[in-house]
């Protein structure tokens, strides 16, 4: 929709903070959530998105029903900033892929923890006079065409060191980005069969050249770049894929401090994915003109975010696109405030948890992990 639209309604989307008409604390307990949440101290030295890729390809599990369609569940990947720390988790639907997770998750990123959180909040606390903003980020073209990854041209650094540094605000402040993911079916390449705009379709496109001019239209020759994204939108056929959902919020007292940083990690996201073929993520902020309106979609943003609803917002990634969003950093970023793990070997439950430590001095093998969903607390 254009600017000029929303300009003759009042003004274009943007991050215009607003408190949610609560009188008591709005809070989600594990009890009371869907699925199970687990929380992540990575250990530093690992080998980051690639690590990440590995565990997103071993949980690549598509189900479908008696007539052929996707009903594979949904899970989220979330760094949260609260209690003044940037904090890693992930939430899966079930029980049987919280043990995949906790397994795979364990194997790829060495000496790392994995802890149940079977206590406390299940997603931030929100108070009667704190502000809300957020938004949803977008891919800007079809899916075909792949944001920047780890396996792709001009990949230099890995945009969590300034997203997470974004992040970081007041200590009583919090800031949360969430990525759905659900595996798609093989044949997400394949396009409509009657609309002809699968992968190979649109290479084929790319390499016919461009229509210019409406009265005496021309062909213009494909030029190099297109010939290169032809080649990049058909490296797609085949891969495993993710339908996905990418949310930001903030949360605080200062009206100021929550728009500031749902529109600065949000601009992170802008900024670090574009890629050669012009593919990256656009952001739409959570907005109405009316005041009533406004607080009425953010509150239903939190909801679903708290949910962990899924919503299919036409955005498919493969693995290694999926990785550079959604993955467990290491120490090439150097944000602080970073709740790392600092130890190679034992397990001990984070100091900020108030709970028992661990006294084992090897991790769990897998059959530990499947029976200790009632110790690991957080």
């Amino acid at each position: 929709m254009s600017s000029g639209f929303f300009g003759l309604l009042g003004g274009d989307p943007q991050y215009e903070a607003i408190q949610i008409d609560i009188d008591e604390p709005l809070t989600w307990s594990q009890q009371d959530t869907d699925g199970t949440l687990l929380r992540i101290r990575p250990y530093k030295e690992n080998d980051g998105i690639i690590d990440g890729a590995g565990v997103l390809q071993s949980v690549h599990d598509v189900t479908t029903d008696r007539l052929g369609k996707n009903s594979s569940d949904h899970h989220s990947f979330e760094v949260w900033f609260d209690g003044g720390k940037v904090k890693f988790f992930m939430h899966a639907a079930t029980e049987a892929a919280a043990d995949k997770f906790r397994r795979r998750v364990g194997n790829n990123y060495a000496n790392s923890e994995v802890f149940t959180v079977d206590k406390g909040n299940a997603f931030p606390r929100i108070e009667p006079d704190e502000y809300v903003a957020g938004g949803w980020l977008e891919m800007e073209k079809m899916p075909y065409y792949p944001i920047r990854h780890h396996n792709s041209d001009g990949w230099e650094t890995d945009p969590y060191g300034e997203i997470t540094s974004e992040m970081l605000s007041l200590d009583d402040s919090k800031v949360l980005t969430q990525v759905i993911f659900r595996p798609a079916k093989q044949s997400w390449t394949d396009g409509d069969r009657f609309k002809h705009n699968g992968v190979d379709d649109l290479a084929h496109g790319l390499r016919q050249g461009t229509s210019v001019g409406w009265l005496n239209p021309k062909t213009r020759p494909a030029s190099e770049k297109d010939k290169q994204a032809a080649k990049t939108i058909e490296r797609q056929r085949g891969q495993q894929g993710f339908h996905v959902n990418i949310r930001v919020l903030a949360i605080s007292r200062e009206q100021d401090e929550a728009e500031a940083r749902a529109r600065g990690v949000a601009g992170m996201f802008r900024k670090y994915y574009n890629a050669i073929t012009e593919q990256g993520l656009d952001d739409s902020p959570v907005w109405h003109r009316r005041e009533s309106k406004r607080q009425r979609k953010l509150s239903e943003f939190v909801e679903r975010m708290a949910d962990r609803e899924w919503v299919d917002r036409e955005m498919i990634m493969t693995v290694d696109e999926l990785a550079g969003v959604a993955h467990i950093p290491n120490d090439e970023i150097t944000t602080p405030k970073i709740d790392w793990r600092y130890t190679q070997r034992g397990d001990r439950v984070p100091a900020d948890t108030g709970q028992h430590e661990h006294t084992q001095n090897k991790p769990p093998t897998d059959s530990q992990w499947a029976g200790q969903g009632g110790q690991d607390r957080v």
